[in-house]
């Protein structure tokens, strides 16, 4: 026993012994740690286990969910047969004129899969989603991929990937907003909506619903509407051709639409049956039958619609707005919101432009062989489209007139030159500044040359600013051009309203100047609006109301104004605008009493290409801009025809009879104002005389001038000249000291002088100048024509100054042994 009670308690005696030795503390530090992670262990599988129990909770959750969603999608597109539910929608003018009603949505109908060509089916899953038949739905691959391109670049659009599934929930399970929009929540759901129909429908039942829900533009949804609206026939009735035709367009209808980009919706057929080939759907000899077959696009509106008893009026533009409503709204609000549309035409203005164009080509058709035109009203000040003629006859197929000409792109020949002479004031140039009309030759690349020459065939040597551009010379804006650099051109082109220039730069080159780059005349009506507006850009506008069919407005441009954007600077419009209006400068290329001549301020601009292939002529008041292009739909030439002689006239024509008619004038007026009188200066401007070139020579000005010029802007300099001329004296010319040069001096500035790769050079000089603030006694000051300040043309310029007795500045300053065999001179520097 012991003091514990008397008891000995063995067990614990021994237990206290060993623990007291030093070993013993090691192994109750293990058995520490193993216990840790045991009930680290345990708590890590009760909460996996609580987390998988809450993961199926809300799987079975989010699918019982998705699913009643998804259910009540799928049965409004299974009862849905193409019965809009909103009414009929119609488009009016801005005075209430029905102008059409639409009534696609009659085609469309629902097809059993049986009844659906195979072809189809092959060529929309060949290009659509390529695992479609074993696939859940989604494509894992393919969304790992689009991640990996959406991380890579992080400022581009996401990739989505979207499967066949993918995209049939998204046309009926989302909102056309949420279809547009770019979430990763909308994919998601996208994504677990696409994995349960799968489970829910077969193969067969989705393609069904995707080929006669989804969207293939113009109104046609399905793949029957979109037989009878591309091709006039049943779906059933579609060959191979045609089947793969169609299946390009539902990824961008807008894109590929076969009425406004044939070409590129052509492309994607062919890059569809390579695909079929590829897959095993169609043999290689298939495929070319496919690549090879006519595909025939009727009329977006056909003759029979049109011979129904229908209103149908300006219909390029009624198209033209409805691609306009289905880019900003989606085609789900015009077919199913019974939306009535109020839009900016002036079907009065409209239908006189028409008829004059249809009078005029009618007059010219037999001695120019031309067939066809296109006008384009807008108003300045807001933008408004007021007259959209696209072609003479929308069902005439002898001159393609469902083409909307309008909208087209086509070579604008001179058209664009005052593009040209508005970078030039922005970059410094003025209009005392002489420009060389002379033979040059532009290198193209590849070999090839070009040397421009005038409509006439004639040159006219040195010009003022103002004549160059008046006349529309071609030497001198490629002179411009050339100093300014074809970048900022496209730049300024841009910001007054031209989008259609959208290849590098280095593509076009200098011609670009002379029209050698393909614009729509929308786009160049809408530049001239811009310098109508005083250089402020008007966003183009068709489309003042929108109300559904219960009366609420979903729309009003009153409410919704936009202002317009800075372009260029208001004098600077100012300034191309009075060169426009000088009815007196352009007298010698244009002749008096010529076709831009109007009874009221006006300014205008013609265009001729190469060939006579296309007649422009864009004109504007304050009040209103007409475009007009004249020429043949197939781009063959036209007989001895130019913008002045084959569109000015018709331009005149129109814009008489607007500010005759009281009507038509009220549609110029801007917030209960009429459009003003005359052409508005701005502040900042200011005349100032200028030397006419002839008026050079001697010791002062002998003939000039006043012209405007922007108060303080620099004068335009040439870095290549040695000498600091006095170019302010005497706008126009350079007031300079110079002295006889001796022979063996003007030889060896010769000799220094590089060679053009013709072998050409300057003719030797006879003169020189004197850069000193003392000249001698025996010096003359003279008015010198300004030196080039490229030196190809400097060469040219000289050489015709020679010829016809013109005095250009020298090239280089006196030698000193010229200046010390002169009395009371003093060179700078010494």
């Amino acid at each position: 026993m012991t003091n514990n009670g008397g008891y000995k308690l063995e067990y614990l005696e021994k237990y206290q012994r060993r623990s007291s030795k030093p070993s013993g503390n090691k192994n109750k530090g293990d058995k520490n740690k193993r216990g840790c992670l045991t009930r680290a262990l345990i708590l890590f599988v009760q909460l996996g286990l609580l987390g998988l129990l809450f993961g199926i909770l809300v799987f079975v959750g989010a699918y019982i969910y998705f699913s009643n969603e998804l259910s009540d999608s799928i049965d409004q597109v299974v009862a849905y047969r193409g019965t809009g539910v909103g009414g009929t929608p119609r488009f009016f003018d801005r005075n209430g004129e029905l102008l059409f009603e639409l009534t696609t949505t009659e085609k469309r109908l629902w097809l059993a899969y049986s009844e659906i060509p195979q072809t189809v089916v092959d060529a929309t899953v060949a290009v659509e989603d390529d695992t479609f038949w074993t696939n859940y739905g989604v494509d894992p691959a393919a969304i790992g991929a689009a991640l990996l391109n959406n991380y890579r670049n992080q400022d581009g659009r996401p990739v989505g990937a979207s499967t066949i599934t993918q995209q049939l929930v998204r046309h009926i399970a989302f909102t056309y907003e949420e279809r547009v929009s770019v979430s990763y929540e909308r994919k998601l759901r996208e994504i677990f909506l696409a994995f349960i129909m799968t489970q829910q429908r077969s193969k067969e039942a989705i393609i069904q619903m995707y080929l006669n829900e989804i969207y293939y533009g113009n109104l046609a949804y399905g793949i029957e509407a979109a037989a009878q609206t591309y091709f006039g026939k049943a779906a059933q009735e579609l060959n191979l051709a045609e089947a793969a035709f169609l299946a390009g367009l539902p990824q961008s209808p807008l894109d590929w639409d076969p009425y406004t980009n044939f070409e590129a919706a052509k492309a994607r057929q062919e890059f569809i049956l390579d695909l079929m080939v590829e897959d095993g759907a169609i043999t290689e000899l298939d495929g070319e039958v496919g690549r090879q077959t006519p595909l025939r696009i009727q009329p977006r509106i056909t003759a029979n619609e049109a011979a129904q008893d229908v209103t149908l009026e300006a219909a390029h533009f009624v198209l033209y707005v409805q691609n306009e409503l289905e880019r900003l709204y989606g085609p789900d609000a015009i077919a199913l919101g019974g939306w009535q549309i109020t839009t900016s035409l002036d079907l009065n203005m409209h239908q006189m432009a028409e008829t004059a164009a249809r009078d005029w080509i009618a007059s010219r058709t037999a001695a120019h062989d031309v067939s066809n035109a296109s006008v384009v009203i807008l108003k300045p000040g807001t933008g408004e489209i007021l007259a959209m003629v696209g072609s003479l006859d929308y069902f005439d197929e002898s001159i393609d007139g469902q083409v909307n000409v309008a909208l087209s792109p086509r070579q604008p020949g001179s058209s664009i030159k005052p593009i040209t002479y508005a970078t030039a004031l922005q970059r410094g140039w003025s209009t005392a500044d002489v420009l060389w009309d002379v033979p040059i030759e532009l290198d193209l690349g590849g070999g090839e040359k070009m040397v421009p020459t005038n409509y006439d065939g004639y040159y006219r040597g040195p010009v003022l600013f103002r004549d160059a551009l008046a006349n529309s010379y071609n030497i001198p804006p490629v002179q411009l051009l050339r100093d300014v650099g074809v970048p900022n051109f496209v730049a300024t082109a841009r910001n007054m309203g031209i989008e259609s220039l959208r290849e590098p730069p280095g593509f076009y080159g200098l011609a670009l100047t002379l029209g050698g780059g393909e614009v729509p005349l929308i786009e160049m009506t809408h530049a001239f609006a811009t310098l109508a507006n005083q250089g402020q850009k008007p966003r183009l506008t068709s489309i003042l109301k929108i109300t559904d069919s219960r009366g609420n407005v979903i729309f009003d441009a009153q409410q919704n104004q936009l202002p317009a954007v800075n372009a260029i600077d208001p004098k600077i419009a100012y300034i191309i605008t009075d060169i426009l209006d000088d009815d007196a400068a352009r007298v010698a290329a244009m002749g008096y009493n010529n076709a831009l001549e109007l009874p009221f301020p006006a300014a205008a601009k013609t265009g001729t290409t190469n060939d006579f292939r296309d007649n422009w002529t864009i004109g504007y008041t304050p009040g209103v801009v007409v475009g007009i292009w004249t020429g043949n739909s197939d781009g063959r030439p036209m007989i001895d025809s130019s913008g002045l002689r084959g569109a000015a006239p018709l331009w005149n024509s129109i814009m008489q009879t607007i500010y005759a008619d009281p009507e038509m004038m009220q549609s110029l007026w801007v917030n209960g104002r009429p459009p003003a009188n005359g052409f508005i200066q701005p502040q900042g401007i200011e005349l100032r005389p200028v030397c006419y070139p002839s008026g050079t020579g001697g010791s002062s000005c002998t003939a000039g001038r006043n012209d405007w010029f922007i108060v303080g802007a620099p004068v335009h300099g040439n870095a290549r000249i040695s000498y600091n001329p006095n170019m302010g004296e005497h706008l126009g010319a350079w007031t300079l000291s110079t002295m006889p040069l001796p022979a063996e001096d003007a030889q060896r500035i010769l000799d220094a002088q590089p060679e053009l790769s013709n072998g050409s050079k300057i003719p030797r000089p006879t003169e020189c100048v004197i850069n000193t603030t003392n000249p001698p006694e025996n010096a003359t000051v003279r008015l010198y024509l300004p030196v080039p300040p490229f030196y190809p043309d400097e060469v040219k310029a000289r050489q015709w100054a020679q010829s016809t007795g013109y005095r250009m500045a020298p090239p280089s300053v006196c030698p000193l042994s010229v200046l010390r065999g002169s009395p009371t001179s003093t060179p700078e520097g010494e």
